[in-house]
């Protein structure tokens, strides 16, 4: 994922997992080209060709589903996030204003441990989410975190407005949701998390 800053303070956040896909489909050709020679030359056994015809299946099959590629500018001229995604074989596309965008989430998948995979969320006052990217992504240096930092700082959100997101994801019964933001904006460990949640829910009511 990279970050683009204009003169005119417009920023332009994109991913492209092409390089990813160009390799998968290399891969599955090669695979399809030793079994047609196995298959022509009969001289390996019928285990193999399905081994390679397997691994060419497993190869293209992982270059639809990782294929994905984003676009998205947040212009503080209109106030306005024009955006663009797709993945696999589903293209999206949209505007949404900054005043409907309630907070910018960075989500991690639970029981992630290890060097850190997230993925950036914007969450609107509808309810909806608009991930950047479907997918999470390696983060081990924290540029995703950087990249929601300078997103939330465009949009004039105040340190803390993941808060709104976790009271509503409160609200709806959605603890685990509400446990995931606050470990990840806050850092804390999943049991902190779990009783600030419980302390959270006592208070509502």
């Amino acid at each position: 994922m990279t970050i683009d800053e204009r003169d005119d303070g417009t920023i332009i956040v994109t991913y492209d997992s092409t390089r990813l896909t160009w390799l998968m489909l290399a891969g599955a050709a090669v695979c399809l080209i030793v079994a047609g020679y196995d298959v022509s030359a009969g001289a390996r056994g019928t285990d193999r060709v399905l081994g390679l015809f397997g691994a060419a299946g497993t190869c293209l099959l992982v270059a639809v589903v990782f294929l994905e590629r984003a676009w998205f500018e947040f212009a503080p001229a209109t106030r306005i996030v024009t955006w663009r995604r797709r993945w696999a074989l589903r293209e999206r596309s949209g505007t949404t204003p900054f005043k409907a965008i309630q907070s910018v989430l960075v989500e991690r998948p639970i029981g992630d441990e290890g060097t850190p995979s997230r993925r950036i969320v914007l969450k609107t006052m509808d309810g909806d989410d608009i991930p950047i990217t479907v997918g999470y992504r390696p983060d081990a240096d924290g540029a995703v975190l950087r990249i929601a930092s300078r997103i939330r700082a465009l949009l004039g959100q105040e340190s803390g407005g993941h808060m709104h997101t976790v009271q509503a994801l409160i609200a709806a019964g959605q603890t685990i949701d509400a446990i995931r933001v606050l470990r990840e904006e806050e850092g804390l460990s999943l049991l902190d998390a779990k009783r600030r949640v419980e302390e959270l829910t006592q208070s509502r009511g």
